[in-house]
């Protein structure tokens, strides 16, 4: 029988991510298992919380992987198992954001240890409970928004045609034209991240290095846009190495150059720092 198990990867701070078929040595050390997460994640192996389950049968199979002396097979961890990384003290709560409440699952976890009281347990949004109710509503909730932005272009659609057909003169149709064209505008002007934000031209310069303060991941910076129409303001990072969320591309449409699959990182402006910092010499990195 192989010492060997593939699990998937999951982390609180990478929303819709998932590692596929990480190999691991179910007789090592929980210790040296946070280190090996650590090369694809980037989360430090001394600042995560490791939890285990089977996705087919999360409520009997749940279990928290607290001490680092026992090894996955003390834990029952077995293939095609499912590691969730929670990152304990997340510098970057930017970089990803849970809209989620999950006050109607506490029960659920409880008999996990946890080292927070519940009050301040139940305000944390990046908790292994919001996480399983997640998992659980992903289905739902993609339907539920699918169906909601139909409605909305179809109501947009509608305004529209009864727009042009009731105000039907050449100055009120060079109105509605010239709305139609700063719209547009506005919209372009949005991917270009100028809406209504503001940042240092001077410190945030395209094709310059800088690091992601989360794990210390070093690359260049490719990108500077708002992508969701509100006053936040993304980057886009061409990593050193595949230790990112993206490709360089956002909802099928390209943003920028990167290397390939996982060199591409995007996330909130204040996620990353700017300044020389130059990639890793891979010959002064730990073994893992």
């Amino acid at each position: 029988m192989s010492d060997f198990i593939k699990v998937d990867l999951t982390h609180n701070l990478y929303r819709n991510k998932k590692w596929k078929e990480i190999k691991l040595n179910k007789f090592e050390k929980i210790e040296n298992i946070k280190r090996k997460i650590y090369t694809h994640t980037g989360t430090p192996h001394d600042n995560m919380n490791l939890y285990a389950y089977d996705e087919l049968n999360i409520e009997n199979t749940q279990v928290f992987l607290n001490n680092d002396q026992l090894c996955l097979n003390d834990y029952n961890v077995r293939d095609n198992y499912t590691i969730y990384i929670q990152e304990m003290n997340n510098s970057s709560a930017n970089d990803i954001i849970y809209n989620i409440d999950d006050a109607e699952k506490l029960e659920k976890l409880k008999h996990l240890k946890y080292e927070i009281n519940e009050e301040n347990y139940n305000k944390r949004q990046d908790t292994f409970r919001t996480f399983l109710k997640k998992l659980k509503d992903t289905k739902k909730g993609n339907i539920t928004k699918k169906e909601h932005t139909d409605v909305l272009n179809t109501n947009v659609l509608n305004t529209n045609v009864l727009n042009t057909n009731v105000l039907n003169t050449n100055v009120l149709n060079t109105n509605v034209l010239n709305t139609d064209v700063l719209n547009t505008n506005a919209l372009n002007t949005n991917a270009q991240g100028t809406y209504n934000n503001t940042y240092d031209k001077e410190v945030y310069k395209v094709d310059t290095r800088c690091r992601i303060k989360m794990g210390d991941r070093r690359g260049v910076l490719k990108y500077i846009g708002n992508l969701k129409n509100n006053n936040e303001l993304y980057v886009g990072i061409d990593l050193d190495e595949p230790l990112g969320n993206s490709d360089g591309m956002y909802k099928n449409q390209f943003l920028f150059e990167c290397k390939g699959d996982k060199y591409g990182y995007i996330g909130h402006i204040n996620s990353i720092e700017m300044g020389n910092f130059p990639p890793f010499d891979i010959m002064n990195l730990e073994e893992f």
